[in-house]
């Protein structure tokens, strides 16, 4: 059976329990409905959409979109057979756009492939992500700088900073966007630069779950690349979290090696 729920509280009320068993794995659609939970509109004017299915075990997946962003999916791979199709078949017949899918690889693969002979569309890879779980900090060769939180006096090169980590991140972004962006993680205070005479790397937090915190916005100019400065960052902030959370989540693109060895 499959159910809509109207707000982040109801949704999380329904399947955290199910999403917290793997919860550095979910930590994108657990962050973000806990987000939503505190601003319904944080992420844009479009009601999100909430959608969890049931088996008689219980909550098997769960489904979450901030439009006209992609799709989070996340599904017990026990179920899989039981819950997609019943998730496709809801989207479909309530004419709901699907502009992408993210999520555990088996389940994209099983989504992709019913959706595309319900509807006869193509779908392509867009990128493989991998999710990394930090409980503890290894000791990092030392760099020149040190690691502050952003100020109100950084917003120009954080603006083109951040406009470059969504165009980075295949998420393109307006001048006018990154700079409200950069505005409200400035004002948020989830924003931090490494330092050396100059700023030469920024990296952040995001979407905070019960037992762990997602790093996130670690960007570094052409310029200042391979010297170490976003390893030295990442360590740094990572270590500040630890003090108040279990672990570190961070998303890295499978093609990049650099995030990858950080």
């Amino acid at each position: 059976m499959i159910y809509t729920h109207e707000t982040a509280v109801d949704f999380l009320a329904d399947c955290q329990a199910f999403l917290a068993l793997h919860e550095a794995e979910n930590n994108l659609i657990l962050g973000l409905a806990g987000t939503l939970s505190r601003d319904p509109h944080y992420y844009g004017p479009q009601d999100p959409l909430f959608l969890t299915v049931h088996h008689p075990s219980g909550c098997v997946a769960a489904i979450l979109q901030t439009p006209p962003r992609n799709l989070i999916l996340y599904a017990d791979s026990a179920h899989f057979s039981y819950a997609i199709p019943l998730l496709i078949q809801h989207l479909w017949t309530n004419h709901i756009p699907v502009p992408g899918v993210h999520g555990p690889k088996a389940a994209i693969e099983l989504f992709v492939e019913k959706w595309t002979q319900l509807t006869s569309q193509t779908a392509k890879i867009q990128f493989h992500e991998m999710v990394y779980k930090l409980e503890n900090v290894q000791a990092v060769p030392t760099v020149p700088g040190k690691m502050r939180q952003a100020e109100s006096r950084d917003l120009d090169f954080l603006t083109d900073w951040i406009g470059a980590f969504a165009a980075q991140a295949l998420d393109e972004m307006s001048e006018e966007e990154a700079r409200k962006n950069a505005e409200r993680k400035i004002r948020e205070g989830v924003l931090y630069l490494w330092e050396a005479e100059v700023p030469v790397t920024m990296a952040g937090w995001t979407r905070p779950t019960q037992h762990g915190v997602t790093i996130a916005y670690v960007y570094t100019p052409t310029e200042f690349r391979r010297r170490g400065y976003a390893t030295a960052c990442v360590a740094a902030l990572s270590q500040k979290l630890l003090a108040d959370y279990d672990f570190c989540a961070l998303f890295t693109d499978l093609s990049n090696p650099t995030s990858n060895s950080i």
